[in-house]
């Protein structure tokens, strides 16, 4: 089903296509993926990866940027994290954002895409040892990310903060 997807960094070159982009549920996501990653990139602060079908249809997308976060004793045991003495701030790399767009929904490109930045994020991980991956997510998608293992940490209104440890990625490297 998704040997004909190809995937590609935001770039010069298919920015015209975002503006095909349709995510009315959702619309913070459809305006940020319209008005602010290209931007963001040519800044070097978000790296956007666009998802297409074979006629080049833009199916979805996600963004990482890196991250620190901060948690309570009891949640970086609960999330299986140890740090040295002193650090305070934990390593992240932020699962910006993510969406499919609306007319291609209920076809498992959410989940798709998701491995893809997972696998993408291990890679990172083993590069710079980082420890978490971390997102903001809607009450709409919150057992999306449940569904991959995502952890519940805090609220951070109008979003659910999620986190994921990097270590239980490492299958997606084996491949």
């Amino acid at each position: 089903m998704f040997d004909n997807i190809s995937e590609e960094y935001l770039n010069i070159d298919n920015v015209e296509k975002l503006q095909e982009f349709q995510c009315e549920d959702e619309i913070q996501v459809e305006n940020f993926l319209k008005e602010e990653s290209y931007n963001l990139m040519e800044r070097n602060l978000v790296r956007t990866r666009l998802f297409f079908d074979q006629d080049k249809n833009l199916i979805g997308f996600y963004s990482l940027f890196n991250d620190t976060i901060k948690m309570s004793k009891q949640k970086r045991e609960q999330m299986d994290v140890s740090l040295p003495d002193k650090v305070k701030e934990i390593p992240a790399i932020r699962l910006h954002y993510l969406g499919v767009d609306s007319r291609f929904r209920k076809n498992y490109y959410g989940a798709f895409i998701l491995t893809s930045a997972l696998y993408h994020c291990a890679r990172i991980s083993e590069m710079s040892g980082c420890t978490l991956i971390t997102v903001e997510s809607t009450k709409k998608a919150k057992t999306f990310y449940e569904k991959f293992d995502f952890q519940y940490i805090c609220p951070k209104v109008p979003y659910y903060n999620y986190a994921l440890n990097t270590k239980y990625l490492a299958h997606l490297l084996d491949n």
